[in-house]
């Protein structure tokens, strides 16, 4: 949808086009969803939402600044220590407004989230799997179009197409991976999941370079979503397994809110490869500017590889752990 809208018409039309399906979801959920249990009392504390949007937002673009900061350095732009005095401030206010949401939702009656369900050793390498899982995934959504266009001369239509197999696939094998989950348990389908997965991203960091094609993008991506599909939606089932009832909806928050930041975070990682890259080499088109963004690209897809691999290992220390 985002190749279309980006070659037929202006790019403001992609929100346009989300709100049907936005409001026939609104639709389908209101005449689905149904009040099962009893309600309790509790109160939102608007101290606590501030909290955790002043330092999820400022985490964000601190990391944004730094990245502008090493991409001033790189061009020699003086601007660059202004830079990296932002991202730092930015980082202090985000842990100082996270400190205090932890402080008083330790003290508080009700708490927005109860961060007791991160006692569970289990489930807190499930969510460090699942949100470096998200992280991988949105990683890809930037850079395989981002770099298909910039360094490897695809249109915007065939950038946006070269992840469709890839989604499909996913769609399609989502629905299998619980079966499987439910037919052998959570080890066996999940780490072949992840292996297939991590193949995926070891392959793209390993082959995509200059003179690659657009099928090469395809198919790595394609293996990477296949392991992904079977292993993901499983991975929050094991978290949330392990919870008491009580605290399931607090786990379930939190899987939610870290699967947004993961995705906000991934984005700027993968930009700020990009940007580092083609510091200095010119401006889209020119020879230079091709070969620094096809080398930042690679860059960029060894660290998801690696990231994939850190995400096996905190499933794996989550299925070893006792507690």
């Amino acid at each position: 949808m985002g190749g279309l809208v980006g070659t037929f018409m202006p790019w403001r039309w992609i929100f346009v086009i989300l709100l049907p399906f936005l409001f026939v979801s609104l639709v389908c959920g209101l005449k689905t969803i149904h009040q099962v249990t009893p309600t309790e009392e509790a109160h939102i504390n608007p101290l606590h939402v501030l909290c955790l949007a002043v330092g999820f937002v400022c985490f964000v673009f601190a990391l944004d600044r730094g990245g502008s900061a090493v991409t001033a350095v790189s061009n020699g732009d003086t601007s660059a220590t202004t830079q990296c005095v932002i991202a730092v401030v930015l980082l202090l206010i985000a842990m100082a407004a996270l400190l205090v949401f932890a402080w008083v939702s330790h003290r508080a009656f009700s708490p927005l989230v109860r961060l007791t369900v991160l006692r569970s050793v289990k489930f807190r390498w499930h969510l460090l799997a699942y949100v470096l899982l998200q992280f991988v995934t949105i990683g890809y959504g930037y850079m395989i179009p981002n770099a298909s266009q910039l360094g490897f001369g695809a249109s915007v239509l065939a950038a946006g197409v070269v992840l469709l197999p890839g989604a499909l696939l996913g769609a399609v094998s989502a629905p299998v991976s619980g079966s499987l989950l439910d037919k052998f348990g959570p080890v066996r389908p999940m780490f072949t999941a992840m292996i297939v997965g991590l193949l995926g991203t070891v392959l793209m960091a390993a082959f995509i370079g200059a003179g690659s094609s657009m099928v090469m993008f395809d198919l790595w991506y394609f293996v990477y979503m296949l392991g992904f599909s079977m292993c993901f939606a499983n991975t929050m089932t094991c978290g949330m397994a392990v919870l008491p009832p009580e605290l399931k909806a607090d786990g379930n928050a939190l899987f939610n809110t870290f699967q947004q930041l993961s995705g906000a975070v991934a984005t700027t990682v993968m930009a700020v490869f990009l940007g580092v890259a083609q510091a200095g080499h010119g401006s889209a088109g020119d020879v230079e500017f091709v070969t620094a963004t096809q080398s930042g690209a690679h860059w960029g897809f060894v660290f998801l590889a690696v990231v994939m691999a850190c995400a096996m290992l905190a499933d794996l220390r989550a299925f070893a752990s006792k507690r």
